[in-house]
């Protein structure tokens, strides 16, 4: 998965502790008007919501109980499930934020779980490699919260993935434990291409193909004609056409993804396609998108 090093552009619902949940985790604003609109209108990286739904088009997180002014540390419990790099992500931007150490636990049943606790710790380390890990002996949720020091909020991925996580939750996906400053349940959804995207340089079709030629710095360009993507033009064709020719001479096919498809539909397009233009619902240009 890919968030910005800095700046997460971060959504919230109404719902107790989503406002201060997500201004601690960055550029924060409430949603307003449809969710899906909304997300997709401010690129949002992240979703607080007050509970978990079945809404996949962004990553998020719900906070439980959390009490900002009794955490003293932040522990991410991760067991290699599809959730566990979102939990450390935000383990770690919520330690920065609040001032407080962060780190990793994977919990560990028996001396011959170990290894498989050692590789996920390992892995994460590539991702969040100023935080300290361990494996945690724990026969249960329970044992492992226990083991926290006072103050501790405790960051965790939704149901799926390892044993451990799958024991946070009961019926209704209810958390079953509490750690000591509360916790913040994560949802990974997969890179969507408005989070990917980038601003475009786009021409007109009666531009003047030697002005365009002139311009373009990548292989290729979107083609817009009052904001929907009309075709592509490439430098070679825009090199190709006689003088006094437009842009519209040297266009083909328009080729895209959608704003709401997973970053990797780019594989589709031919590969000598880059960058690839990101249209919305109704086919306006959003963006481009580079491999």
């Amino acid at each position: 998965m890919t968030f910005p090093d800095e700046g997460w552009r971060v959504l919230w619902t109404r719902g107790d502790g989503c406002r201060e949940l997500a201004l601690i985790l960055g550029a924060a604003r409430p949603v307003e008007g449809d969710l899906r609109a909304a997300c997709l209108r401010q690129r949002a990286d992240l979703l607080v919501a007050r509970k978990l739904t079945s809404f996949g088009l962004v990553s998020v997180a719900v906070p439980h109980d959390v009490r900002r002014e009794a955490v003293g540390g932040v522990v991410a419990a991760v067991g290699g499930g599809p959730h566990s790099t979102l939990a450390a992500l935000v383990a770690e931007r919520m330690g920065r934020a609040l001032e407080v150490p962060a780190s990793l636990a994977s919990g560990s049943r028996s001396p011959r779980e170990d290894p498989t606790a050692e590789a996920v710790l390992s892995e994460l380390h590539e991702v969040v490699p100023a935080l300290p890990a361990k494996v945690v002996r724990a026969d249960n949720p329970r044992d492992l919260v226990a083991g926290l020091a006072p103050g501790s909020l405790l960051v965790v991925g939704a149901p799926g993935g390892s044993w451990m996580q799958r024991q946070f939750f009961g019926p209704g996906r209810r958390l079953v434990v509490r750690a000591p400053a509360g916790a913040v349940v994560v949802r990974r959804a997969p890179t969507r291409c408005f989070q990917a995207m980038e601003e475009a340089m786009v021409f007109g079709p009666a531009m003047p193909a030697r002005e365009a030629r002139r311009l373009l710095r990548d292989a290729v360009a979107p083609v817009v004609d009052e904001g929907h993507l009309i075709g592509i033009v490439r430098r070679t064709a825009l090199a190709a056409v006689s003088v006094g020719s437009t842009v519209a001479h040297a266009l083909e096919a328009a080729v895209s993804v959608r704003d709401d498809e997973p970053a990797d539909a780019i594989e589709r397009i031919p590969a000598d396609i880059d960058p690839v233009p990101v249209v919305d619902a109704d086919g306006r240009l959003r963006g481009v998108v580079r491999r």
